[in-house]
Order: C-alpha cells, then sequence, then structure tokens
C-alpha cells in the first residue's frame, strides 16, 4: 500500500476560493471510474458526490482541509487534501478492498504513546501482529506527544510501515506552541475531526477540546460538523466514536453547545465511545453504548494498567467487544500443572488438572497439545488438545492417567500453536501417584491484604519451603491486584475484566480441594483488594459499586453505589476493620457498618485523585488512604474527620499502601522510603533510591529488615537500622509492564513480601513465586507460573495461596 505522509513543511495557507470542487475516483488497472455518493466535507459543510463523482463545498473561515469519508469497501491513500492557494480542483483516488467491505471486522487502538527518546520494540510487536492477525485499520487516539513524538510517529507509525490504513487523533500533548496549537499535528497527520466508513460502521474521530496550547476550533465548530457528518449516515448503519477524551459521561450521550443545539448520539445507534487519555484499562456498559478506555502500549499506566493495545471485534450484527494484547511477550510457555519435580494433585474425580500458560504478542494461541509419557519405558500414556482457553493466558483440561502408572515418573510436553503456525514446545517431569492429595492444614484466617487492616502480614502460619501444588483452579478471567483470602476453609478471590465479556465476579473455592463453591458475577472489573469478616466477603468494583458477599452462599447481602464527585472509576483496595468496612475514595471515601450496608461516615476532607491503586490502613484510630498525584490523607477512623495531609517530597506519587507497625507508617513512594509519624503526618525519616519504587508493594517490616518491591531492581531489603540495602533480588524482565511509565528492560515487584519460618514469599511481574531466605536473601524456591503475578500472597498454617492473571489460583503446602 502507498502511504500519503505530507511534507513538515507544507504551508495550509488562508483559503481564496469560496468554493471547493473536486471528483472522487476509483482506480482500476487500466483507467479511473467516478464515484457516487461519496461523502466530502470543508470541515463544516458536508456533501455527497454526484453521478460523475463531483462535488462542490462553500467553505468557512477555518477550512484547512477537503476530506472524505472512505466509504465501505475501499481504501485510500489520501483521504484529506490541504487547502492550497491556486488549487482549484481537488481529486481523490480509491480502491476497492475486500477488507473494508466486511461488516464483521477488527481494527487495533494505540494511544498514549507519548515518544519522548524514540520509539521501542513495541512497534515491532504491533507490526507483526498485525501482519498475523489482518485488522481492518489502527488507530492512535492522541497523546503522540509534542513536537518530538509527533514527528518520529508520523514517520514510524503509518499506513505504509504498518501495511493497513493508521489513523490518529489528537490530544492535549499534541496541541503544542505555534501559530494555532494544532498545526504541527495538521501537518504531518491531517484534519482533527474525520470520518471513515468499513462494514456497516461509521467511525467518527473527534479533537480533543483542549489541551498545552489553545487550539482554534471550538465546541462549536466540531458539533456543526458532527451533525452534518451523522446526517449523511446511511439508515441502519452503527456509530463508533474516538476522542482522546471521553467526549460525554452521560449516559444519554448528548454532545452539543447548549440546551437547544445538540445531538443525541443513541439517535444514531452509537455502538461505543473509545478514548485513552487516563493511562487505564476501564471498560464501562451504559446502556448498551460502551465507553471504552484502553491504557498505553508501550508504558505502564497511571493506575499500574498493563502495558497494552486493544483489539475491536465488530461483528455481524454490528456489536462491539475487545480483547487486550500485551505487546513485549516473545512466544512462551509455562506448565503450571503438574509442576516440575513435584507430585500432581489429583481432583475428587481422580483426574489430573493440565494447566498452561502461555503467550505470544504478535500471534493468538490456537490450540495446545499435550503428551504425556512414562520416563522408564519411554511409553506414550496420553495425547490430547486442549482447543479452548479459560483466558488470554491459560489452556486447562483434566485427564485420567492409568493406574498401572502409580508411583511412575511422567514426562509432559506441551506444543502450542499460535494462528501463524509457529510452534514452540515446553515439558517437565513430574510424579503420579494415584489420589496424591497433599494435606492442608489451616492456621487463623488471611482477612484481608497482608492479614489485617494494618497491612503487618503477622501470621502465626508455619508454612516452609520447598512448597508443593496441592490444587490449581481458574476463574476464567484475568486477576489483577485482588489478593485472595483465606477465611473459615474457603479461598476467595475476585476477578477483573477490561474486555467486555462479563467476567468480572467474586469467587469461592473450598481450600482442601479447589473446588468452585461460588461465584457472584459483579457489574465491572475488581482492581485491588477485597475482606471478609464475619462470614462476609466485601468489595469494591471499578464502577463504583460496593457489595457485601454471603461466604458460604455467595448471595448479595447488600450493595451501595459509590458516589464520586469526579470521574467515576475505583482502582483502589477496601479494607475491614471491626465491624467497619472502608471503602472508596475523595468525597466518596465512607465507613460502613458490615452487617446492613449503613454509612457511618462520608468523608469531607479531600478529593478524589485518578489512578490511585491503594488499600486504606488502619493506625489505631486513624485511617490512612493514598492518592496517586494527591498524596497521602489521614481521617479518624471512627468519626471521618480529616486529620492531615502529605504531598511533598515525592510523596504524591504513588501507588503502595503503608503499613503500620511498631507506632509508625512505613510508606515507599517515588524513589523512596518514609517512616511517619501518624497521629500528626510528620515524616521521621527518609532515604532516597537511585531507583523508582512507585509500586503498589507494602513493605514488609521485620525485626531487622524493611522488604519492599521496586519498578525496576526486584525485591529490595533494607537494614532497619541504617535504611541501607541488605540484599537485592533482581527478578527477570517484567512479562507485562504496569508502574507508571515503566518499560523494557524493568523488572517489576507490584506485590507485597510476606514472611513465614524466616523465608520472605512474593511473586513478581516475571511470573515467578519467588521464596528467599530473610537473612542471606538467598532465593530457596523459584516456581514458574507463566504469567505475571500482581497481587500478594495469603498465608495460614501450612498452606499458602496465591494467583496469577491468567487468573490461576494456587494452593501450596509445605512438603516437611
Amino acid at each position: 500500500m502507498k502511504t500519503y505522509i505530507l511534507s513538515l513543511l507544507i504551508f495550509i495557507s488562508i483559503p481564496v476560493f469560496s468554493t471547493y470542487r473536486g471528483t472522487v475516483y476509483q482506480t482500476n488497472q487500466n483507467d479511473s471510474v467516478p464515484i457516487e455518493g461519496v461523502i466530502v466535507t470543508d470541515g463544516k459543510n458536508v456533501t455527497k458526490t454526484d453521478k460523475n463523482g463531483e462535488f462542490s463545498l462553500p467553505g468557512f473561515e477555518k477550512t484547512r482541509f477537503i476530506t472524505i469519508t472512505t466509504p465501505s469497501g475501499y481504501t485510500t491513500n489520501n483521504f484529506y487534501i490541504p487547502i492550497k492557494s491556486g488549487n482549484e480542483s481537488y481529486i481523490f483516488y480509491l480502491e476497492k478492498s475486500d477488507k473494508t467491505k466486511n461488516r464483521a471486522h477488527s481494527f487495533i487502538q494505540i494511544t498514549d504513546t507519548e515518544v519522548h527518546n524514540g520509539l521501542g520494540i513495541w512497534t515491532t510487536y504491533l507490526r507483526d501482529y498485525i501482519k498475523n492477525e489482518q485488522p481492518a485499520f489502527l488507530i492512535h487516539t492522541g497523546d503522540i506527544c509534542y513536537e518530538y513524538g509527533m514527528k518520529i510517529h508520523a514517520k514510524a507509525i503509518n499506513s505504509q510501515t504498518m501495511g493497513i490504513p493508521v489513523y490518529y487523533g489528537i490530544g492535549n500533548h499534541d496541541l503544542v506552541k505555534g501559530p494555532y496549537a494544532e498545526r504541527l499535528y495538521e501537518s504531518l497527520y491531517g484534519p482533527t475531526w474525520y470520518s471513515f466508513n468499513i462494514g456497516n460502521t461509521h467511525y467518527v474521530m473527534t479533537p480533543m477540546a483542549n489541551g498545552d496550547y489553545k487550539p482554534s476550533y471550538t465546541r462549536e465548530d466540531v458539533y456543526h460538523w458532527l451533525k452534518n457528518d451523522l446526517s449523511m449516515m446511511e439508515e441502519g448503519q452503527s456509530l463508533v466514536i474516538f476522542n482522546h477524551d471521553i467526549l460525554t459521561l452521560s449516559d444519554d450521550f448528548i454532545f452539543g453547545i447548549n440546551d437547544k443545539e445538540f445531538i443525541n448520539l443513541r439517535d444514531y445507534n452509537i455502538k461505543a465511545q473509545i478514548y485513552g487519555h487516563m493511562h487505564y484499562n476501564y471498560v464501562r456498559n451504559q446502556g448498551g453504548v460502551y465507553t471504552i478506555c484502553t491504557s498505553t502500549i508501550d508504558k505502564g499506566g497511571i493506575d499500574h494498567s498493563t502495558s497494552a493495545f486493544r483489539i475491536l471485534d465488530v461483528a455481524v450484527n454490528d456489536s462491539v467487544s475487545s480483547r487486550l494484547r500485551y505487546a513485549y511477550i516473545s512466544p512462551q510457555a509455562a506448565i503450571t500443572s503438574p509442576l516440575e519435580g513435584q507430585y500432581s494433585p489429583t481432583l475428587s474425580n481422580g483426574e489430573i488438572p493440565i494447566s498452561i500458560n502461555t503467550y505470544n504478542s504478535i500471534s493468538e494461541t490456537k490450540n495446545v497439545e499435550y503428551i504425556l509419557t512414562d520416563i522408564e519405558s519411554n511409553t506414550r500414556i496420553i495425547r490430547g488438545y486442549i482447543k479452548q482457553p479459560k483466558t488470554d493466558w491459560n489452556w486447562y483440561d483434566e485427564i485420567t492417567i492409568p493406574i498401572r502408572y502409580s508411583n511412575k515418573k511422567i514426562r509432559i510436553e506441551a506444543i502450542v500453536t499460535f494462528n501463524n503456525e509457529q510452534r514452540i514446545t515446553t515439558s517437565n517431569m513430574f510424579h503420579y501417584r494415584k489420589n496424591f492429595k497433599p494435606s492442608i492444614k489451616l492456621g487463623e484466617n488471611w482477612n484481608t491484604l497482608l492479614q489485617n487492616a494494618q497491612h503487618t502480614g503477622d501470621t502465626t502460619a508455619k508454612t516452609n519451603t520447598p512448597l508443593q501444588l496441592a490444587w490449581v483452579n481458574n476463574v476464567n478471567a484475568n486477576i489483577y491486584m485482588t489478593s485472595p483470602l483465606v477465611a473459615d476453609g474457603k479461598v476467595f478471590i475476585a476477578s477483573t475484566d477490561d474486555n467486555i465479556m462479563n467476567k468480572s465476579s467474586i469467587t469461592a473455592f473450598d481450600i482442601q480441594s479447589g473446588k468452585l463453591l461460588w461465584k457472584y458475577k459483579t457489574l465491572n472489573s475488581i482492581k485491588n483488594t477485597i475482606a471478609y469478616h464475619n462470614n462476609i466477603v466485601v468489595a469494591q468494583d471499578a464502577e463504583c459499586n460496593l457489595y457485601a458477599i454471603n461466604a458460604n452462599s455467595g448471595e448479595l447481602l447488600w450493595q451501595h453505589k459509590i458516589g464520586l464527585t469526579g470521574f467515576p472509576y475505583l482502582s483502589e483496595g477496601l479494607t475491614i476493620n471491626n465491624n467497619i468496612v472502608y471503602a472508596g475514595t475523595g468525597k466518596g471515601l465512607a465507613a460502613y457498618n458490615i452487617d446492613d450496608g449503613q454509612i457511618i461516615w462520608k468523608n469531607k476532607g479531600w478529593d478524589q485523585y485518578e489512578g490511585a491503586t491503594t488499600t486504606p490502613t488502619i493506625a489505631n484510630n486513624i485511617l490512612v488512604c493514598g492518592a496517586q498525584w494527591g498524596g497521602l490523607f489521614a481521617n479518624n477512623s471512627i468519626t471521618g474527620d480529616f486529620l492531615w495531609k502529605l504531598s511533598d517530597n515525592g510523596i504524591s506519587d504513588r501507588g503502595s499502601s503503608p503499613v503500620y507497625q511498631d507506632g509508625k507508617l512505613y510508606l515507599i513512594s517515588r524513589k523512596s522510603l518514609f517512616i511517619i509519624e501518624p497521629t500528626n503526618g510528620t515524616i521521621l525519616k527518609t532515604t532516597e533510591f537511585p531507583f523508582d519504587v512507585d509500586v503498589t508493594s507494602t513493605p514488609l517490616i521485620t525485626a531487622n529488615e524493611i522488604i519492599f518491591g521496586s519498578a525496576t531492581r526486584g525485591l529490595i531489603a533494607l537494614d532497619k537500622q541504617s535504611l541501607k540495602i541488605k540484599w537485592n533480588i533482581q527478578t527477570n524482565t517484567s512479562l507485562v509492564f504496569t508502574t507508571p511509565y515503566s518499560m523494557p528492560p524493568s523488572a517489576t515487584v507490584e506485590t507485597s513480601p510476606i514472611l513465614s519460618q524466616n523465608t520472605v514469599y512474593l511473586g513478581a511481574s516475571d511470573g515467578y513465586l519467588y521464596a528467599v531466605n530473610l537473612n542471606t536473601g538467598i532465593i530457596e524456591q523459584k516456581i514458574n507460573l507463566g504469567a505475571p503475578i500482581f497481587n500478594s500472597p495469603a498465608i495460614s498454617g501450612n498452606t499458602l495461596v496465591i494467583a496469577d492473571y491468567s487468573g490461576n489460583v494456587y494452593t501450596f503446602v509445605s512438603k516437611n
């Protein structure tokens, strides 16, 4: 495909013609044929070509382009032409394209790449995915970023380099200094508002309302064009709108300039509004219309959302669904059950679970084959295919091994085939014993993040290494920063769904067998801490719904809508202390009676900030909450009275929750550790590091150490007295990047470490579960789970429970 890239030197002059005329042609092998009915605009007025393919437009004072709406079934190298003095005719050429004709099709959204120091290898992964999966087009929804970013992006990410039509939108950081703020953008990418048709869908790009510098366009300009553009839609067409920011928060989907001049987008069969700007992954179903926000493809999000691009699928009935893809993963696979060198656990039906985590950034997984072989006789035992995945990472099956192979060593081989026909193979050796079921002996309940509202991780557990897998089960959805709970013989976990699949839930498993006990479907993703008290599980979802669930039956006891004063999005966790639930954030933060959901108090002292990943901490009668880009806030936990705020010296940019221990708060933020007096917010001590610690890891405080994760350097242990680094576990490069602006080769630990029997346990973004000797920092055990781990483990008795991003929940027991 040819590419139409404007020179940086093009000068878009003031229009001199009162009328703009032109023709639209279809190019054939030997000639060009005029096309009737093509939509053309001067930026305000909209018309269609006549039977001769001709059009005429009056223009208006801000006309800088003549732009066509590329029809379904066609593609073009120049959907816009800049206005130039002396140009009396504007000629467009279209080519037939089967890709843009199909009513069922897919496309890719990327956003907020914010290029400052050159483009990374993510561009290669993106290009190769496009080559393998053949979507209809690629769209970038803004914040390409400043002069440098916009110039380099135009050269690297375009229709020629990607092999499909590439469209752009303007973001707030793309409005830069100049005669008018969008001038540079226009010289590189063309008009800031336009439309095109694919299949039965009318796609519309609208511009960011404002930004770093003031644009020349106004809301009125966009409104008048949009009204005219939508009037040209065919009966029965559906509508998808792009913008850098969300166009409207209203469920009515009204866009207008006053009470009399407005557009109800529902009148045009709107299916979705797709945007970026927030640097997080968030999908809302607003009365059948999806508002879809995507994080960044190249780096971690502001709320620690996964680095990703989004594939959106449009079905034959015009319904929209989506899938996130993670950009930096070379083909990889890990057998997570049976584990290398271990006995395979046996299910209640006598079968053993086969669980394989696999991923390839550039191609979807097609199928997973497994082969089991008796090592001693080299005899094949069983061969099978897992044809359907549990999630985007996990493939799971349950198989029966003949009894004659009991007490044998068996090799399992997994062969993964991707859509591009690439194959990878992995294998391990395990022991098979009929009806092998490790002994799970529970101790005290693990009720919330790090066991209690102080987040100390205090435990009398007797878990030690080596760990033996007792069972694994999958919740059929991704598990993000929700740490598992272990209480009264059950494991509780919650899942996230940023892919319009209605898969988010709160789930309970039997701790002894791993059997699913119940699943409660939630209205949106649960992204962070849940809690348990008196046979009740509480959780808040991203759409601000607060749930209380009967822990035995899975039935809803009560539900509240958390009223935020700003954008309706929660990535924070909640906690419980005594009989009180602390949930929400900002003016939506409140204390609830867990038995009936009655509000005890609401916060009036501080406002909402976007993208926080903290969980409230209780320090005696003080509730401490955090907000990314906001700071650390303290309220009286009994009355709700606002007490103090800390936001200086880097303490505002943070995702972690403090731990309250020894009468002090310990907190990591940006590049520092802070020790704080909780009664008044006085910083008692601080130390700065030459690396980033903006992670969600809450420090583990031992007698002699302070241990926490980092964004780039794995796990860090400080000497408690000197605050000097005592040891450092450098984990592998992250599979998926989450900490704000982190990218390869970051080795990230988002999770909070816990301690049992002189061993520190943690999961990392490289997909490994680590067991580390507290005194020496030597790794005692390292288990490859093959998918990132963003939540912290729970420990009770001889049992450790952890979950990975693939949706797997694992229960391990001490072998000894």
